[in-house]
This record gives C-alpha cells, structure tokens and sequence, in this order.
C-alpha cells in the first residue's frame, strides 16, 4: 500500500541509467567535435553547422535527462505532458546554440565564458526542470531547495568547463581526439551528476486529485530504448558529417597548398630560366679557375681567369688558336687522347696534370678535368683548370722537409716506428732498427704482431689498440720481461695510422726502485727512533699484563691448595693468565712489525682500526703528557687499500707531534681530537691539537726534509709521513687550528679506485 501521507518509494532502473550516462557522453563528444565545425565554417555553412550543430547536441542533452528521469521507477503511473517536454527541447536547444556560438569565436575572455556558463548552466537546469514540471501522475512534487540550488551551481560549474575544454579542443592536432574522448567522458559524467543531483532534490507525495492527462503520453521501456536509439544515430551521424568536413577540409587545405606550392615553383623555374644565362656568365667570369672551350680544336670561349692565366689582355688573343698553340708540347700527345675520349664516351674526365704555354711563351703547369658540351650546335669540350704552380712548390718544400725530419729522426737515440691501420710497419728509424734486432727490410710492411707475438693480451697491447681505435694521444710505461727492459711509450694518431715513440727508461726506473728502497729504510730508522721514544710506554705496556699473569699465578696456586682445592677458581685465574699473556703478545708483535723492514703489504683496510690501534701504543704516553683524547670516527666509512705498518707508522708521528707541541701548554686543557669522515674520493683523516701551533712559515716548511720545530727533533717524521700518504695515492698537509694548535689532516682514496 501507499501511505498517504509519506513520499513514494522510488527505484532507478541501472540499465537506463547507464544508457542516459552513455547519452551524456556522446552528446558531449558530439559537443566538442560541433565546436571545431562551427568554428572552421564561415558564411552560411557556419550558420548551417551552428543551426544543426546545436540540434544534434541539444537532443543528445535533453535524450539523457529524459532517459534519466524514465528510468526512475515509481509505485503509480507516470505519463509525460507533451507540450511541456517540447518545451524543455527547445530550451536546451537555444542553450546548446548559444554555447557554441561562444566556443566559436575567435577569443573567449574569463568575462565571456562566465556570462555563457551562466546561460549553459541556466538552460541545462531549465531542461531538467521543465522535464520534470511535464510528469504526470497522482502524485505531488516536492523539492529541496539546497538540492536544487546545488543542482543549479553544478549546472553553471560544469557548464564553464565545458565551455573552456570545448573552446581548448576546436583546433585539430595531434592527441585531439584522445584529449576529445577524456574530455567527453569527464563532461558526460559531470552532466549526470547534475541531473541526478537534480532528482535527489524531488520528492512525491501521494495525491488524491487525478493527474491532468489530456496531453499526455506514457513511456514503454521499449520506447525509451528506441528514443535512446534515434538519438545515438543523431549524435553518430554528427559526429561522422564531423569528420566527413574534416577530412574535406584537409583534402581542400591540402590541394590548395599544392596549388601554391606549384604555381611558386613554376614561378621559381621561370625565374631561373630567365636569369640562368646571366648567372652562368657572372659565374664563369668570377670563378677562380680558369675556364675555355674549344670545338673543332679551336679555343671558341675563354673566362677572365683563363686570360690571367695565359697572360693575355684581351679574349681576341686567344680566341680562334688551336689549342695545339696553348698546349705544352711535353704535355700534348697526353691531352689530345683525353680530348678524344671525352668525345667517344661523352663522359667528362677527372682531374689530371698538364701544362700550358703562356702568350709570352712561358710554361705554367695545371690541374685540369675536360667535360663535353654542346657549342652552339656542334660536339665541344670544356675545360677547368687551376693553376698548381704554387702547390708543385709546396709539395717539394713539403717532401724536403719531410727529408730533414726523417734525417733528424734517423739520428735520435729514441725508437720512432710508424704503423698503418692495418698494423703493419710502414717506417722505422736506426733506433728502432736496432731495439727491433733485424734488418730493416726484414720489418717494413709485417705486422706488430708477427715480431713480437708476446705482447699479445699485456697491456701493452691494449693501450696500442686504444690509441688507435680512439685516435687519441697515449703515453705509457711498459715493462717488457723478455729483456727486463722499461720502455716510455708515446703513441700519436697520424693520418697513415699510428706514429710511436719509445724511449729507454730502465736505468731511471732502477734509479727510481733504488730511491723506493732507501726511503723504506729511511721510514724504518724513524720508526725506531719514534718507538725509542716510546720505550717507557712499552714498558708499561708489557709490565701490566706481566704483573698481572704473576698475580692470577699466585691466585691460582692459592686456590688449588685449599682443602679440598677450589677448581673452579683456579681455572678462571688461570683463564685470566692466558688473557693477559695473549695481550702481552699483542704489543710485542705489534712493535715487531713497527721494527721489522718488510716490503709493503698492500690490503683493505679500516683506517678506523688502523687508528684504535695507535692509540693503544701510544696510550700511556698520552697519559704521561696529560692529553685527553676525543674520537669522532665515522661510521661505514668505505675500506682503503694500504700497508697497515705503514698508516700506523703516520698516525704515530702525528700523534706523538701533537704530544710534543701541548708539553709545555699550562693555561689551557692538553685535547687531541681525532676525526674520520669520508670525502668525495675516499676517507679524510683529520689530528688535531690545542698545542703551541703552527705560524704561517712554519705550515709551509713543517714537510721539508731537516726542518724541525722541536729543539731534538731530526725533522724526518713528517716528510717521511707525506711521503707515505702520497705513496697511497692520498694528500697530507697541515693548518693552523680555529683558535690555537694545528691541525694535521691527511686523504686516502678508497679501495676501488685504485682498480680503476
């Protein structure tokens, strides 16, 4: 039953509604692809296309409300005033006319497209209502005022981006018809939820008085499905005679396009036909080149440069001559047979050497390539030619040069060998005949390869491959072990290949190896002399665990006597022994390996560690001078590769510096902060002391070898120690501190680098 005074339960039937929502869309598409027709148009197909334009988009609006509102389902009868959805038509037709009348102009101000999603929106709404003013049933409508006027603002708003997307769209470019289609969907959706926003805000209750049905009619599903139908082939048929005018258009724009294209170029070849000639003789007489031609062995056409070249005044005293009188003798016979294969092939001819005979009878020599045409109706021969006496004289001061740096080459003690890109040696100078060990004729025109096949897969090989794949300048030591031999190789890109230079360098390099040892050996004297300094602190060291194994001894020794003797004591003072022996060996081999001359070890490392370890050495010392010590090491600092004795023996000298420079410090506290932290190529390790500091001269002459600042310092341990860090491709050098002491800070690149 129905209550009486309650409003009528209502449904909506999912079907149509996804038909009106579908509706929504096409007639938006259709929306934004009329914008574009209407825009392009002009005279009467615009108002053609404006006219039928905003009928086939104002069925498609008004097709959605309708659908939208019959497929709302209600416990009564409902039919539909006839006159009053006509109405409703009409007005979202004009709405629809007047929307892309302002889509259409040429701009849309801010001013413009608010005023025309007022009058949209306006429409829209008035659409919706009026649609529902023509229900009729036994029913009265109610509406909420917040709904309809929310209803109302979402017409305007949608409305307004509406207008903007369909005015952004009207142009045709690439992505048009995706951004059409999203734009479509969004606009669609948009329209839907103002018309259901709009149904939300009606409510029925139920009525006594029967429902004015003279002009009205009912709606079937069927017949809703039908008008669905009708209206999709409406909005298809816009859209298709859309595209149908733009393919038109194109095509129209297209062939217009050619028209001018083609109505320009054939105004260009007029152009040039009638200037060609007059180009052609601008153009000869300016060239460079000499040019003339002669048919039937007579010169019949000369240009200013020939005249310069022959050294005549005017044309009359070449012109008519056969060109047996300008032609070098030495160079006729030559010039007489390509004079008459140009004219059996009728192929022009390369370039080639000759001379001519000048009007004064002088020779001048020529490069000159022969082409046969047509003079004036009979077979002639055209004929460029550059004078090549300046290049003749260049090429022999050229090959003279070349002769005096191959005899200056010839001379060097250096090798200097010159390969193809084919690897085959193409010169090699005495030098090189006599590293090579053969003959000169036994190497000129064989590969690297064939004699010397050792160095295949070394690096020695690489590095000639790289220069000449890159055609780059390399320069390279190489051990070469077949002789034991150190060689500095040069290899520069040339236009035969590649040129190499190799020097002899094996006596530096032992030289070098030499100097290597003795700064070893230097850096291990200073260490002793630095643990000599430390001998009391290594006392200390040792005697600690000593006193201590003595006394856990004697503990032991204690409980094992008692009655009955105390087992498990005895095995932890016995344990507690072990430990402090262990300990003791620790210190012993740590100073061993300060002492020992080894070669060094290079390995990754934890400069971290490297640096705890230091500090336990020199830990009583530390306590003897006073000095509080603060670390601030970082952490997941990446790893070094370095000598761990080496590091140890740095961070030795620039610790017991920093003890040294606070001995005499009294009105301050004795700090020594040491900090770790990685830096852009591998770890910074900085020492820094509230000492007496540096002065200016003083931080740039602390590394020279012998200056010292200490009265019995030998001044070795820091030269000795920037030595070191540069040895592991690092930097040591040293600053005055903030507000006193100095600070002593040094790099050392991380592990990779050095396997780059």
């Amino acid at each position: 039953m129905i209550s009486a005074n309650g409003a009528l339960t209502s449904s909506y039937n999912y079907g149509l509604a996804a038909l009106s929502v579908l509706m929504a869309v096409s007639a938006s598409y259709a929306a934004l692809d009329l914008a574009g027709r209407v825009t392009a148009a002009r005279g009467w197909p615009r108002s053609a296309w404006l006219s039928g334009g905003a009928a086939a988009m104002g069925l498609g609006i008004w097709s959605m409300h309708f659908i939208g509102m019959l497929a709302l389902s209600m416990p009564v009868p409902v039919a539909y005033d006839q006159p009053t959805v006509l109405l409703s038509l009409l007005t979202v037709v004009l709405s629809s006319a007047f929307a892309l009348y302002v889509v259409s102009r040429q701009k849309m101000g801010l001013g413009r497209a608010l005023g025309g999603s007022v009058i949209m929106g306006g429409g829209i709404a008035g659409l919706h209502y009026i649609g529902m003013a023509a229900m009729r049933l036994a029913a009265v409508s109610r509406f909420s005022p917040l709904l309809v006027a929310f209803s109302i603002v979402l017409a305007v708003i949608f409305s307004l981006a509406a207008l903007m997307l369909a005015f952004d769209l009207r142009e045709e470019t690439r992505g048009t018809v995706s951004r059409r289609l999203a734009s479509a969907a969004v606009m669609g959706v948009a329209i839907s939820a103002m018309h259901y926003t709009g149904m939300a805000s009606a409510s029925f209750v139920p009525s006594n008085v029967a429902p004015d049905l003279s002009h009205a009619v009912s709606i079937t599903s069927l017949s809703t499905l039908g008008i669905g139908a009708v209206i999709l082939m409406v909005l298809g048929l816009a859209i298709f005679m859309c595209w149908t005018d733009r393919q038109l258009a194109a095509q129209a724009k297209e062939l217009e396009r050619r028209v001018i294209e083609r109505t320009s170029e054939l105004t260009a070849v007029n152009l040039k036909l009638t200037e060609a000639e007059e180009r052609f003789r601008r153009l000869v007489e300016a060239l460079p080149d000499a040019v003339f031609v002669h048919s039937n062995n007579r010169v019949v056409f000369v240009n200013p440069a020939c005249l310069r070249l022959l050294g005549a005044q005017e044309a009359e005293q070449l012109l008519g001559k056969d060109i047996s009188q300008i032609i070098h003798p030495d160079s006729l016979a030559l010039v007489k047979q390509r004079i008459q294969q140009c004219y059996e092939t009728g192929a022009a001819s390369s370039p080639k050497e000759s001379a001519l005979v000048t009007v004064d009878g002088s020779m001048v020599e020529i490069e000159a390539a022969a082409n046969p045409i047509t003079w004036k109706g009979s077979p002639a021969i055209e004929v460029i030619a550059r004078d090549i006496t300046q290049r003749k004289r260049a090429e022999e001061e050229l090959r003279q040069a070349h002769r005096r740096v191959e005899s200056v080459l010839e001379s060097v003690a250096d090798i200097h060998i010159l390969f193809d890109r084919s690897w085959h040696y193409l010169y090699v100078n005495r030098a090189a005949v006599r590293g090579i060990g053969r003959p000169r004729e036994q190497i000129l025109g064989r590969t690297l390869w064939e004699l010397f096949p050792d160095i295949v897969g070394t690096e020695l090989e690489r590095q000639y491959r790289r220069a000449m794949e890159e055609q780059l300048p390399v320069a390279f030591d190489f051990h070469y072990l077949t002789t034991d031999t150190w060689w500095a190789n040069r290899f520069y890109p040339a236009p035969e290949g590649l040129s190499v230079f190799a020097t002899d360098i094996t006596e530096r390099k032992r030289a070098e190896q030499e100097l290597q040892k003795a700064q070893a050996e230097l850096a291990r004297v200073a260490r002793i002399a630095i643990m000599g300094e430390l001998t009391a602190s290594i006392a200390h060291e040792i005697n600690q665990p000593l006193a201590a194994i003595v006394t856990d001894g004697g503990a032991a020794l204690r409980w094992l006597a008692m009655q009955p003797p105390n087992l498990e004591e005895a095995r932890e003072a016995m344990a507690s022994a072990i430990r402090e022996a262990n300990r003791a060996s620790d210190v012993i081999g740590r100073i061993r390996a300060l002492l020992t001359k080894t070669s060094p070890e290079m390995r990754a490392l934890d400069i971290n560690e490297v640096i705890r370890e230091v500090l336990t050495l020199t830990g009583n010392e530390l306590v003897r001078g006073g000095v509080t010590v603060q670390t601030e090491l970082g952490g997941d600092l990446p790893a070094v590769l370095g000598d761990r004795v080496q590091l140890q023996q740095v961070m030795l000298n620039l610790i017991m510096n920093s003890i040294d420079a606070m001995r005499t410090v009294t009105d301050r506290p004795r700090e020594l902060l040491i900090t770790t932290a990685e830096d852009p190529n591998g770890v910074l390790i900085q020492v820094q002391d509230s000492g007496i500091g540096l002065t200016a001269e003083q931080a740039d002459r602390i590394f020279e070898p012998f200056f010292t600042t200490k009265p019995e310092g030998i001044g070795m341990g820091l030269p000795i120690s920037r030595s070191i860090v540069e040895a592991h491709g690092g930097r040591l050098w040293a600053t005055p501190g903030h507000l006193q002491g100095a600070v002593f800070q040094f790099t050392l690149p991380k592990e990779e680098s050095f396997h780059d």
